[in-house]
C-alpha cells in the first residue's frame, strides 16, 4: 500500500498531496491511536506551565496536521524546491566557510526536516547524513530512494558510521547528526530541564566537534501556509577551546536548540514522546 501512495503522489498536485497527509493522519490518531494526543497533551501542560484548553487543542491539531503532511509530502520532496516553494533564511553566512573547514550541520524535527536536503543539492553541497532506517522494509526502499535523488550519503547510526562521518569532516566535508531525537518512546534531546547525559546524537555531535574542530549549525524548518517552507540556517559556531567536559558540551548545544524547539512545538515531530529523567 505505502509503494502505490508513493507512486500515486508523485504526480499529484503538492498541495493535495499533503492536505491528503494531514486529512488521514489526524483520522486516524482520533480512531486508532488516542494514546498520541493524550501524551502530547501531557507534554504541552509541562512545557507551557498556565497554556488554555483552547490553546492546547489548537497546538495539537496543528501538531498532528504537520506530522501528517510531513509524511505525505515525501512523494513530492523533489518538486519543492523547483516550484519555488522553500525560502532560506541565513544561509550566506552558514555555507561561507563550507569546504574550508569541517562543518556539523545540527538538524531539527520541525516543519517538514527533509527539505533539507533539496536545499544543499541545489546549493551544490554535497552532505553525508545519519540515518535511521525504518523498520517497514517499503518504507525504507522509499526513504532510501529519495534521499539518494539529492546526492545525501546516508550514514549507519553505528561505529562504522561515525568512521565515515569522521573521514567526511576531516577532508572539510559537511555532515548532517539530527540533535533532537527520542528512542523507544522517550525524547532523548532536548534535555528540557534534566541533567546533560552522554548518550544520544548530542554527545555525537559534541565529540564529532571536538575531534575535527568542525563549526556546527543549527537548521530547522519552518512551515508557511500554502505548503511553503523557511529553512533557517543559524549563526555557525565552534566549541570553547580549552579544558572541556562531555556534559558541559551538551549541555552547550542542548542551549542552542532547546529554545528553538519550545518556539515550534506545534511542529515538533516529538511533541508526543516521554520526557522523563532518563536515568529512570
Amino acid at each position: 500500500m505505502h509503494r502505490i501512495l508513493y507512486r500515486l503522489f508523485r504526480h499529484l498536485p503538492v498541495a493535495w498531496v499533503s492536505l491528503t497527509g494531514s486529512l488521514v493522519v489526524r483520522a486516524n490518531v482520533r480512531l486508532n491511536r488516542p494514546e498520541i494526543r493524550a501524551n502530547a497533551c501531557r507534554n504541552l501542560l509541562q512545557h507551557v506551565p498556565g497554556i488554555s484548553d483552547r490553546e492546547i487543542d489548537r497546538t495539537l491539531s496543528s501538531f498532528l496536521d504537520n506530522v501528517g503532511r510531513m509524511m505525505a509530502e515525501f512523494a513530492v520532496l523533489p518538486r519543492l524546491v523547483p516550484e519555488g516553494r522553500v525560502e532560506l533564511s541565513g544561509v550566506e553566512r552558514a555555507v561561507e566557510r563550507v569546504g574550508q573547514v569541517p562543518t556539523l550541520a545540527l538538524a531539527l524535527h520541525t516543519g517538514n526536516w527533509e527539505v533539507f536536503s533539496p536545499v544543499m543539492r541545489s546549493l551544490g553541497i554535497p552532505v553525508a547524513s545519519f540515518y535511521e532506517p525504518p523498520e517497514d522494509i517499503v518504507q525504507r526502499e522509499i526513504a532510501e530512494t529519495v534521499r539518494r535523488q539529492f546526492d545525501t550519503k546516508l550514514l549507519s547510526p553505528d561505529r562504522r558510521g561515525i568512521r565515515d562521518s569522521l573521514a567526511i569532516l576531516k577532508q572539510n566535508g559537511v555532515v548532517a547528526i539530527f540533535a533532537d531525537e527520542a528512542r523507544g518512546g522517550r525524547t532523548m534531546a532536548p534535555l528540557f530541564g534534566r541533567p546533560p547525559h552522554g548518550e544520544g546524537n548530542l554527545a555525537i555531535a559534541a565529540r564529532l566537534a571536538r575531534h575535527t574542530g568542525a563549526q556546527l549549525v543549527v537548521i530547522h524548518c519552518e512551515r508557511l501556509p500554502g505548503v511553503r517552507f523557511r529553512l533557517h540556517f543559524g549563526e555557525p559556531f565552534i566549541l570553547p577551546a580549552g579544558e572541556h567536559n562531555l556534559f558541559d558540551d551538551v549541555s552547550l548545544l542542548n542551549a542552542a536548540i532547546e529554545p528553538i524547539i519550545l518556539k515550534h512545538l506545534n511542529r515538533w515531530y516529538y511533541l508526543d514522546d516521554s520526557i522523563a529523567p532518563l536515568d529512570g
